[in-house]
């Protein structure tokens, strides 16, 4: 009866393996190898590019946010220094009103005090006056003139 042999031949068993390491050899060589090129050629012109237009959008959006950040701040800073320019030129403004305020002040009491002095000095004279028109009047009804 016939009988089966497990016992592996080593012959047959390294001609077999010398097979399959020179075929996987051709087979990498001819056939792997200028696949896996042509895929990652492919890859880097469809999904590269896509992947690089996107990190460009990102780095747009990155440089746009900065620019309107740098905006705000200088609008917040041009803000923060007009009003204070505002504040200083409103006090300095009250500043010269109040100094304006206490020229013409002194100015009228220097006037007020003048034009009373000047009708005190007057009415010192007045009764001068009025003796010399008296006497005048009086010459010219008694003479006839």
């Amino acid at each position: 009866m016939a009988h089966l042999n497990l016992v592996p031949d080593p012959a047959v068993l390294g001609v077999q393996v010398g097979l399959f390491v020179i075929n996987m050899a051709i087979v990498k060589k001819f056939y792997l190898e200028p696949y896996l090129k042509l895929r990652t050629n492919r890859d880097i012109l469809t999904t590269g590019n896509r992947a690089d237009a996107a990190r460009l959008l990102y780095e747009c959006d990155e440089i746009a946010r900065k620019v309107e950040d740098s905006i705000e701040d200088a609008a917040a800073s041009a803000a923060s220094h007009r009003e204070a320019v505002k504040a200083t030129t409103t006090q300095r403004r009250m500043e010269i009103i109040r100094a304006a305020e206490e020229k013409a002040r002194a100015e009228v009491e220097a006037v007020a005090l003048r034009v009373k002095n000047e009708i005190a000095e007057q009415r010192t004279l007045l009764p001068k006056y009025i003796s010399e028109l008296t006497a005048d009047l009086f010459a010219a009804t008694t003479t006839g003139k």
